[in-house]
């Protein structure tokens, strides 16, 4: 297989492949320092998810079960629901409106509670967005890696140019011949 190829599917083969072992290493731990990078933030930002929806439920009265993003966001800027829905009334903006029901509602005791509840959301939807760079950042590995084993392709297969001079013999004359072996 060609090893541009190879570094495209797993960062570090082709370089292998080609006999750079300390390249292919490199590249190898940057992928592995990504995917657990990857796998620690976003086990991070569950927990903090986890926590955060534990603590509203305690501090604001907030029933918990199927409930969107939009919705933590909501209960974090907003100490009621009441002080939520008069806001978008006030901006006419009657389609973000929540129905006054136990399922919707929410209270917060303090608002230093509530205060503390958004700084967790905020953290863990930052550890989310620091996983999707991760993401990006894997992908970047991959396409540098490529890059790289295509190079070291390209030098390890050496153009060679000969000069070779040459009189022919009918004309008398004098030349040089060039080849270039690939």
């Amino acid at each position: 297989m060609n090893p541009v190829i190879q570094s495209a599917l797993i960062p570090g083969w082709g370089q292998k492949s080609l006999q750079y072992p300390k390249r292919s290493r490199l590249f190898t731990y940057v992928e592995s320092g990504l995917l657990i990078s990857i796998l620690g933030t976003t086990t991070y930002s569950n927990i903090l998810k986890k926590n955060y929806i534990a603590f509203a439920v305690e501090h604001a009265a907030v029933s918990s079960s199927g409930k969107s993003h939009k919705y933590w966001v909501d209960i974090g800027n907003f100490s009621s629901i009441e002080d939520y829905n008069d806001e978008h009334l006030r901006n006419r903006e009657m389609d973000d409106i929540y129905e006054a029901n136990l399922r919707w509602s929410w209270d917060w005791d303090k608002d230093s509670n509530r205060n503390s509840f958004e700084k967790k959301r905020i953290l863990s939807d930052q550890m989310k967005q620091v996983a999707t760079f991760g993401v990006g950042a894997i992908v970047l590995n991959h396409m540098v890696s490529a890059i790289d084993a295509l190079y070291l392709k390209r030098i390890g297969g050496k153009q060679n140019l000969t000069v070779q001079p040459w009189i022919p013999l009918e004309s008398g004359g004098m030349g040089y011949a060039l080849t270039l072996h690939f």
